[in-house]
């Protein structure tokens, strides 16, 4: 298990997908991981010191599934509560929206490789967007407790033995048992679709081309090409939050982000940078979600202290 004190480190060293994290404050300081593949699976099971707002998509060739260890009933996944009997099922290249409030917390996955678990949505009759599943029985707490066994133990640190080979057939196993479909938690009826995906993903790149300094909710409904109402709708279903919450959220870990680096003149100037005029204000939330002012984050990079 690898420690760090760092949460972009921390992302950074997550395996098999391409992740945009933003920390929702900080219980402890530190952040977990351990990642492994055993035999053709992967494993991961990792532990985080506060909150996170997570997008991102699968890069496994196969199936993902994404269980939660602890503060089970916290986490939001693509707007439905993730809880101890439930899991997030992601095919290869499909989305996922995940956010767990302001909470430290656990969480475990394991990725199935699809020589083993082929994925054909046409003849499966599965979806080709992450989804929920509720699978019957102990099925759950049984997988949860095979990923942990096998992140953790060190007979599987070497990937390629019989151990590994047989660790590998046990965890397909009892994952392929979890995804009967037909316990499948479908959103409620009566509700007419929207691309939350494309909604989401558009507002990502708006705010990765900085072309708009701190664009209004107004604007970014323009720009997305929805009306404020289904944007609002986009963000509650995927994360549980709204947009202005998110881009709150966003704002404060960039701003930490730059303050992070050796090029940061003034507080001042970085504020400024990222649109902040009200520093008195933004100080506030600053130390409130992080848990130090900012004076205090760049003093820790000085010194070569991280967190």
């Amino acid at each position: 298990m690898h420690t760090f004190s760092d949460f972009d480190a921390w992302g950074d060293a997550v395996r098999g997908a391409n992740l945009r994290l933003t920390c929702d404050a900080v219980e402890e300081p530190i952040w977990q991981l351990s990642a492994r593949p055993v035999d053709d699976v992967v494993v991961q099971v990792a532990r985080e010191g506060g909150g996170n707002l997570c997008y991102g998509g699968n890069l496994h060739p196969g199936l993902t599934l994404f269980m939660p260890v602890t503060t089970a009933g916290h986490y939001v996944c693509n707007g439905e509560r993730l809880d101890e009997q439930s899991i997030l099922a992601i095919p290869p290249g499909a989305d996922f929206r995940i956010y767990v409030h302001r909470k430290a917390h656990a969480w475990c996955s394991v990725a199935l490789p699809p020589d083993r678990f082929p994925w054909f949505p046409e003849t499966t009759g599965m979806p080709r967007d992450s989804f929920l599943i509720r699978p019957p029985g102990d099925t759950v707490a049984r997988l949860r407790d095979l990923i942990r066994r096998a992140a953790l133990v060190p007979a599987l640190d070497e990937p390629a033995t019989p151990a590994a080979t047989v660790a590998a057939r046990a965890l397909t196993a009892v994952a392929t048992a979890c995804l009967d479909p037909r316990p499948r938690i479908r959103p409620a009826p009566g509700r007419p679709q929207i691309d939350r995906w494309g909604i989401i993903r558009g507002v990502h790149d708006l705010l990765d081309r900085g072309t708009v300094p701190r664009p209004t909710i107004a604007e970014i409904a323009t720009i997305v090409g929805v009306n404020e109402r289904t944007l609002a709708r986009a963000f509650h279903e995927s994360f549980g939050v709204s947009p202005r919450v998110y881009l709150q959220l966003r704002l404060l870990h960039d701003v930490r982000r730059t303050l992070r680096r050796a090029d940061v003149t003034t507080i001042a100037r970085v504020l400024t940078m990222h649109g902040v005029w009200d520093f008195g204000r933004f100080g506030i939330r600053y130390r409130r979600q992080f848990g130090e002012t900012m004076s205090e984050t760049v003093g820790r990079r000085r010194v070569g202290g991280r967190r």
